[in-house]
């Protein structure tokens, strides 16, 4: 083997190398704090990659889910006569997602739609801590439906099959919506926290690209 063929053996290995160099720092962002950026994008879609200073990918994650959500929260929101039978109306909102997690009325969709925060929360705070008779802590409009057993201590409150009633197709289509931001925010709570994923395939070749380079270098 000549010395030319080894210098230019080298020299692809030296090419490549810098050349992964450069990927890998292209792909090297600032976490800061990725617990926190995490938590920050589960809590407000968007609001993990703002606090990394990745402003475009905060944009892009916000413009993505919080339409759907939104739209899903509308579609389970309608207005009803009040239970005293007054001509004033009020309005129960999300009841798709303020079904909530309480024993005897556990819905599953409740677990994607936890994957935001804001929308987890109050729920979760509203089902647990009811506090009178018609509503709860937050609001008498999030208040989850009334169970079976509650028909004497939450009567203004409706039923899920009231709720059902009024809402029709509505209910399921609202709840999908929610779903759906919801699983979408997994995949920015994972890239607030884990960053971006490097292009395995791409170093992949530039290693083989390498080996073959310094095999034929050897060959002359």
């Amino acid at each position: 083997m000549s010395e030319t063929s080894t210098e230019k053996g080298t020299g692809a290995a030296e090419t490549t190398a810098k050349k992964r160099r450069a990927a890998q720092e292209e792909f090297d962002v600032d976490l800061r704090n990725p617990w926190l950026a995490g938590a920050l994008a589960w809590l407000v879609p968007g609001l993990g990659h703002w606090y990394q200073g990745r402003r475009a990918k905060a944009i892009i994650y916000a413009a993505a889910i919080w339409p759907i959500l939104l739209v899903g929260l509308w579609m389970g929101s309608y207005w009803e006569a009040t239970p005293n039978g007054d001509s004033a109306r009020r309005l129960l909102v999300a009841r798709n997602v303020y079904w909530s997690w309480r024993s005897g009325d556990k819905r599953l969709y409740f677990v994607p739609q936890a994957a935001i925060g804001a929308v987890a929360i109050p729920a979760y705070l509203q089902a647990r801590n009811l506090s009178d008779g018609d509503g709860g802590v937050l609001s008498t409009a999030f208040a989850p439906p009334r169970l079976p057993s509650e028909a004497a201590t939450r009567p203004n409150q409706p039923s899920s099959a009231e709720i059902a009633a009024n809402l029709h197709s509505w209910l399921d289509a609202g709840t999908i919506f929610t779903v759906v931001a919801g699983l979408l925010n997994l995949l920015a709570i994972f890239d607030a926290a884990g960053g971006p994923v490097k292009p395995v395939e791409e170093e992949e070749d530039d290693e083989k690209k390498d080996d073959d380079a310094q095999e034929g270098g050897d060959a002359k």
